[in-house]
């Protein structure tokens, strides 16, 4: 298995700071970088001549012909009982979600040049192996329900919190096992790391590995797009069960909305 020619990117859409964050594994390396959102700067840190064969983004990432105001399945599903409290996305249909729902498209269409031309598995850009990443789920479904019992993180610190308890707990360690990515440097760096924006880049590069591996857990719907997300096998037993039940609420509301007259996409994984 090659973890080759990766590439993770946190969005971030502050015009005036540099917000965005970008990871990648390149010719056995693997390196981090903070930049800015315009494309002339962010070309700067990724390796040069190099077309990947997974891209991860993390931001909301719809279909071209989705419309501004669609719900997505996916956010639904992770919003609501033990999520909500834990991990749980912004909603991207209304308010700053829209906004970054934008800055993602825009990053999305800044990369998809350096993207390997066949998609992999469920993806929403035409043409082009970019997959949606979600920092916050990607390590709050591998954390034991005891680490929830802790002190709990304010909510604009929710990720660093997350990171926190991943690295004390070891789950980064299994899972580059898992997925056959065996190199300490990778998980070194995963370890040492501090920053905010970067952070949230390696976790975009983890949720790109896990795509190439082929072992990732995909959640969501054509018509939405997806999370990528760990292998489930990884999974918390707390996690597994709140989109156990999630789901089966979720199908149990599409006939009182089928009654009402309201339509709903198809529920997928």
């Amino acid at each position: 298995m090659s973890f080759d020619r990766l590439l993770g990117i946190d969005v971030g859409f502050s015009q005036s700071r540099p917000t965005t964050g970008i990871a990648w594994s390149v010719a056995g390396e693997v390196d981090a970088a903070r930049t800015y959102t315009d494309w002339e700067r962010r070309q700067q840190k990724i390796p040069p001549a190099t077309t990947f064969s997974v891209i991860a983004i993390d931001g909301p990432l719809t279909p071209p012909d989705a419309p501004d105001d669609l719900a997505r399945l996916c956010e639904r599903l992770f919003i609501r009982g033990a999520f909500q409290t834990r991990c749980k996305p912004g909603l991207s249909h209304h308010g700053y979600g829209r906004a970054l729902r934008k800055a993602a498209a825009e990053t999305a269409a800044q990369v998809s040049h350096l993207a390997a031309a066949t998609p992999i598995g469920q993806s929403v850009i035409p043409g082009a192996a970019i997959i949606e990443a979600f920092p916050n789920a990607f390590l709050g479904v591998l954390l034991g329900d005891e680490r929830f019992a802790l002190s709990k993180a304010a909510k604009r610190k929710k990720f660093d919190w997350l990171y926190d308890h991943a690295i004390e707990s070891g789950v980064f360690a299994e899972l580059l096992q898992f997925i056959g990515w065996n190199d300490e440097r990778m998980l070194e760096r995963l370890t040492v790391e501090r920053d905010h924006e970067r952070r949230a880049a390696w976790i975009c590069l983890l949720t790109a590995a896990c795509a190439a591996a082929g072992k990732a857990e995909v959640v969501g719907d054509e018509a939405g797009g997806w999370f990528w997300l760990p292998p489930a096998e990884l999974w918390a037993d707390w996690a597994r069960q709140a989109l156990a039940e999630n789901r089966a609420a979720r199908m149990c509301s599409r006939p009182l909305a089928r009654a009402a007259g309201q339509t709903q996409p198809p529920l997928t994984s």
